[in-house]
């Protein structure tokens, strides 16, 4: 309630400062009688997943290395469904992504590299495989060192692609 309307409740609907809390855990506006949730408008809205759950896939979700699965989540928060645990990272997943980010700028590095591991019977770090070229461009602020890094996987290696990912709207903000 307090991170939400540090100042007391205000109705997003009218405005009006001033309201009560009703047994459901909504607040009623005094003013217009709208009903509303702290949480609505969140991630965490018309869930029925208590939040320290909530707040616990949070922890899990930022705190892994290479990421977490919905599987995962369901087994070490002891959840009853997949379906619920996909939700839930669903959720947490959509919240990156920035709709009107804007282009990286200033100075720009961009270089590229191949993801993927070593396979068996291939030499050499560009060798054709089942590697992915992926390019990225990070931003460099001075003089504190690094901003914003956009990243892009391409099909096939050409040298020029580099030139084009720098370009083009694809050096767009992270998601």
């Amino acid at each position: 309630m307090v991170a939400r309307w540090p100042d007391g409740f205000v109705c997003p609907g009218c405005g009006h400062a001033g309201g009560w809390r009703l047994g459901d855990g909504r607040w009623m506006c005094s003013d217009c009688g709208a009903r509303t949730s702290p949480t609505a408008g969140t991630i965490f809205d018309r869930t029925r997943t208590p939040l320290t759950v909530w707040f616990m896939a949070c922890w899990l979700f930022a705190s892994q290395k290479d990421g977490i699965s919905a599987l995962s989540v369901q087994r070490s928060l002891e959840i009853g469904s997949y379906q619920t645990a996909w939700a839930m990272l669903h959720r947490l997943r959509s919240v990156l992504v920035r709709p009107g980010r804007e282009l990286l700028h200033g100075r720009v590095e961009v270089d590229e590299t191949f993801i993927g591991g070593e396979e068996p019977g291939l030499r050499g770090g560009r060798a054709k495989g089942k590697k992915a070229l992926v390019a990225i461009a990070v931003e460099r602020i001075e003089p504190r060192g690094y901003g914003r890094v956009g990243c892009r996987g391409f099909p096939t290696p050409p040298a020029t692609r580099c030139g084009h990912f720098s370009s083009t709207p694809s050096r767009r903000a992270p998601r």
